[in-house]
């Protein structure tokens, strides 16, 4: 059963063009994925999940390598095919140390020894927070600023943490099909 319709940018309204069109100048992307297309049919909901991705990962202070990563992290240990599709090949383009190896290693681990050091405390949290966000203590958020990063940025961590959340369950109730240049990493 076919779980949702697909709004193309010919078909779209103007308002939701105009969000097709934004979402294209902020990525470099040159076709509309499947994930906004099928918010399409609405143009505030279209607005508003893409106001939201779009401020947390394109606005803070963190890099978006490494937010990228955050929601690969997030996506996989969810069990989320589209979205862990997705932002492992951000993160792939973003990061040329890293392989699509890496990342299907990465996923189907429960920590992420084998990572740069850049990556490891924070995807290590990032998989805490997923498991149990009530289980988190003062160690964590220490080992966060052990690694220099401020509480604000933690904050920004956890949002893009929660973003993540948000895509992958709206994606895979849907079960949305993968785009054409993904590759399933689940």
């Amino acid at each position: 059963m076919q779980r949702y319709v697909l709004t193309d940018y010919a078909s779209a309204s103007t308002e939701t063009r105009a969000v097709y069109d934004d979402f294209m100048k902020t990525t470099g992307a040159t076709a509309v994925p499947v994930w906004l297309q099928s918010l399409g049919h609405n143009a505030a909901l279209t607005r508003a999940y893409w106001e939201r991705a779009k401020g947390t990962l394109f606005s803070g202070a963190l890099p978006l390598p490494l937010k990228e990563m955050i929601v690969f992290v997030v996506s996989a240990k969810n069990g989320a095919r589209y979205c862990s599709a997705c932002h492992a090949q951000s993160v792939l383009s973003l990061d040329k140390n890293l392989s699509f190896g890496d990342l299907k290693s990465l996923a189907s681990a429960s920590s992420a020894l084998g990572l740069p050091p850049y990556y490891r405390t924070v995807v290590d949290f990032a998989i805490k927070v997923v498991s149990n966000a009530n289980c988190l203590d003062d160690a964590d958020f220490e080992a966060l600023h052990d690694e220099g990063f401020s509480t604000e940025e933690i904050c920004e961590i956890i949002a893009v943490i929660d973003l993540a959340t948000m895509f992958n369950v709206y994606t895979s109730a849907l079960r949305l099909d993968l785009d054409p240049n993904y590759e399933a990493i689940l």
